[in-house]
């Protein structure tokens, strides 16, 4: 190759090597072909030469992108977490007609930024810059929008509208501007043109008095809902053709499928809320694992009857499918958001007087799900239901009763009818397929390793109760005492997912049996979040009893279904040393808080200890590998939550945006916040080109230990950023407080080790210096700030960060 032409060796013409250089790209060989990032390829079939792609082709999602969520698009699901949560709190004020009716505008209006936000991931590439841009700017709004909900037909009733309107038309915006001449372009703009027309109706409403203000912002709805349903007629241009109004029938179905399972998670988040603040009474978790149970029951429904895909209603059949699935959709949710306000009244006030307002809300929420899953699976499916009406009429029929009886016996005959309608479902639709045998079944791998069941995102979706628990016990008291407690909850919090995550690895997620065992973890999982607040107090039995419970039970199920198996021993191997540590956990419970932090911490010194070296014992050898993971599926799980915790993050700082109120300084302090949870998610991924399933796959099972470290100590930073972020939104200009400035130093700094540790030990990087750099910048330059207001340290702590994060950018793909 001496002094020749570097582009002849591998067949790109001299005017496509001049291209290269200019738009500053590597020629690559012909059979490469790239979709993240920017240097992205197409091989040229005419001429059998690697072109690069244009713009257009760049942006646009080509059909053979796996159906997968994106982590972008996860992270933006959560969002809307926080607004049913607040959604359901508005509900629950006031039963009045007014209230009632209000609260469901805004949530049909915060349903229709998701669904913007999920048409937007179907027509462009969620891996493009630009796609990710959009959907974090939509994020925001929607935050924004969310926080300002209580007072939305009140004092900030301009915020909302402002966020509302700002989601849809700087999107379409933004697209037109992209894709000027393209068919996607073509239809932003009419979408544009239907959103720039309701524009002035939720704007000028926002200056009314409440009637005239419901009036107006309930025509902007309509005509927002009507506009994608007509195809965004527009007078005088010519209507898209049909090819052009249609979605992709697998990434829409996904992605119904799990804002719907995010809903539901809402319920159990909203429950457990409730019970940390009413007490840990027996009567009070009695109700609150009826409304855990209530939620399943729900979630379960929602996927009967088996062989119902969304995917294929839509692909098979015209583009109004998918926009009838998702006003559908709405009808579900609001029935989740419901059963939220109800589970809130049930905890809080179990044995309660019978009262009719009461009665309604604990079966409202059930009964409009039933009737909102009927009309799916008519309206999209095409077939007539006789379950959920049959349902929803023996709601309707007993509820005269219900208002003589508290929210326990209301909720308990709420469960019951939902119980009977799942297990009515029992053997329609068509089985998945099973292997010969129980054990055939336990241990058959999944067809594709990436891609993560329902039970293992409900599942997940239970550590942001943890996150927030820990977050707030934080914040009460930040002396060194509490802080070490904190952390060594938030161990054995994490760990309880750990062994979770491992266990959907080695085994099948689809076998009833792990899925049961799934629940019941979860279940105890979130009783142990409940209790964190006084883990260390006079619930430090209830802590330690659901974390030892939950190990010595997944071992006692497991154990005896691998009988026959030489996979026995690995979990029989596992459950010893979880045993040894259950007892630790269980005599630390009844000592005092200072020798009670000690055998704890010694506890998950032994739990952790034991994995990375195979859960050695005596007798009971196993080859090493019985202890590896599909790295494919532990790296989706360890993404997955890690993301979940900066959907916590979010949860909180949105929270106390919310309560604090909208002044211009905790605008800026929420808006920092937020960019700090865009900066943590985004150098999660950087550089650009690594794969830790691939790594996994590759190396030692202790990798996926260490891998679990150093998730470990990311998720902590989380938690502590989290806090910080409270402090900086509630008092952005005072008073001083150097514990204050620590923390918030110390949450990023944090993050930053766990980064940096993660790149070292994953990827073997040689030289990790920009980690440390910025983390020594933050040392240095905190003296300087412990006499500062946190808004004024919270900026240049997170312009480091941000600084970190383009150096990550900037780094060579190795």
């Amino acid at each position: 190759m001496g002094g020749g032409d570097p582009g002849e060796a591998i067949g790109i013409s001299q005017e496509k090597l001049i291209l290269c250089r200019r738009l500053r790209l590597h020629p690559l060989p012909p059979d490469r072909f790239f979709r993240r990032g920017t240097n992205s390829w197409l091989h040229d079939r005419r001429g059998g030469r690697a072109v690069a792609r244009t713009r257009w082709e760049r942006l646009i999602r080509t059909p053979q992108q796996p159906r997968e969520i994106t982590f972008v698009e996860l992270f933006f699901d959560l969002a809307i977490i926080f607004a049913l949560m607040q959604l359901s709190r508005r509900f629950l004020r006031d039963f009045g007609w007014e209230n009632s009716l209000q609260t469901l505008l805004l949530l049909a209006a915060v349903w229709w930024i998701w669904v913007g936000a999920a048409r937007t991931t179907d027509w462009l590439d969620p891996n493009q810059r630009f796609t990710q841009g959009i959907v974090i700017g939509m994020m925001f709004a929607g935050l924004v929008a969310a926080a300002s909900v209580p007072e939305a037909f009140g004092e900030h009733s301009v915020v909302f509208a402002a966020a509302n309107v700002a989601a849809h038309l700087v999107r379409h915006l933004s697209i037109i501007a992209a894709l000027h001449g393209h068919p996607v372009g073509a239809r932003s703009m009419r979408a544009a043109i239907w959103f720039a027309s309701t524009a002035p109706l939720w704007i000028v409403g926002a200056f009314l008095p409440t009637t005239p203000q419901l009036v107006l912002w309930s025509v902007a709805i309509i005509l927002d809902y009507a506009g994608v349903g007509v195809g965004w007629r527009v007078p005088r241009l010519e209507p898209l053709p049909e090819e052009h109004l249609r979605v992709r029938g697998d990434h829409i179905a996904e992605r119904h499928r799990q804002v719907f399972i995010i809903a539901v998670g809402e319920v159990i988040l909203t429950s457990g809320i409730a019970l940390s603040r009413a007490g840990l009474d027996g009567v009070r978790i009695g109700a609150f694992v009826l409304a855990f149970a209530i939620a399943g029951l729900i979630a379960r429904a929602f996927f009967l009857p088996r062989g119902l895909a969304l995917q294929e209603a839509v692909d098979r059949r015209p583009s109004t499918v998918s926009v009838r699935a998702s006003y559908l959709h709405l009808i579900m949710i609001l029935g989740t958001v419901l059963t939220a306000m109800g589970a809130e009244i049930l905890i809080s006030q179990p044995l309660g007087e019978a009262r009719a307002e009461w009665s309604a809300a604990i079966l409202a929420g059930p009964l409009i799900f039933l009737g909102g899953r009927a009309l799916y699976a008519l309206r999209v499916f095409q077939r007539r239901p006789w379950r959920a009406p049959t349902g929803m009429l023996l709601l309707l029929a007993i509820s005269p009763a219900m208002v003589r009886l508290p929210p326990l016996a209301v909720a308990g005959t709420v469960a019951v009818v939902l119980l009977g309608i799942v297990f009515s479902y029992g053997r329609i639709g068509a089985d998945p397929p099973r292997a010969e045998t129980p054990l055939a079944q336990l241990l058959q791998k999944r067809e594709n390793p990436r891609q993560l069941s329902a039970y293992e995102l409900f599942f997940d979706l239970a550590m942001i109760f943890a996150l927030t628990q820990v977050s707030q016990r934080l914040l009460a008291d930040l002396s060194l005492g509490n802080v070490a407690e904190s952390m060594v909850l938030l161990a054995a919090v994490y760990w309880v997912w750990v062994a979770t995550a491992w266990s959907t690895d080695w085994y099948n997620p689809d076998d009833p049996r792990l899925q049961r065992l799934i629940i019941v973890v979860m279940l105890a999982g979130l009783l142990m979040a409940a209790a964190v607040p006084t883990a260390f107090g006079e619930h430090g039995l209830l802590f330690a009893g659901a974390y030892a419970g939950t190990h010595l039970v997944r071992g006692l199920v497991i154990v005896p279904a691998l009988r026959g198996s030489p996979l026995q021993a690995r979990s029989l191997r596992v459950v010893i040393w979880f045993g040894i540590s259950a007892v630790l956990w269980l005599v630390g419970a009844f000592l005092p808080a200072s020798d009670r932090l000690f055998l704890w911490a010694a506890a998950i010194v032994v739990d952790g200890v034991s994995a990375w070296f195979g859960w050695p014992v005596p007798g009971l050898r196993a080859p090493q590998s019985h202890l590896r993971v599909i790295g494919e599926h532990i790296a989706e799980r360890y993404r997955q939550v890690y993301i979940i915790a900066l959907g916590a993050l979010v949860l909180i700082s949105g929270r106390a945006y919310s309560s604090a109120g909208f002044d211009d300084f905790r605008t800026l302090a929420f808006a920092l916040a937020f960019t700090s949870a865009a900066l943590m998610l985004w150098s999660y991924f950087l550089p650009s080109g690594r794969d830790l399933g691939t790594v996994v796959n590759s190396t030692a099972p202790k990798v996926a230990v260490a891998a679990g470290y150093c998730h470990g100590i990311m998720i902590a930073g989380t938690v502590v950023v989290a806090a910080s972020a409270e402090v900086y939104i509630r008092s952005p200009i005072g008073p001083v407080n150097a514990a204050w400035t620590l923390l918030i130093v110390g949450g990023v700094a944090l993050h930053m080790v766990g980064r940096t540790l993660f790149g070292l030990v994953m990827y073997g990087a040689r030289h990790p210096w920009r980690g440390p750099l910025a983390v020594l910048v933050l040392a240095a330059i905190t003296p300087g700030l412990l006499m500062a207001p946190p808004l004024v340290v919270a900026v240049p702590v997170i312009f480091v960060a941000f600084l970190l994060t383009v150096l990550y950018a900037r780094s060579p793909v190795r």
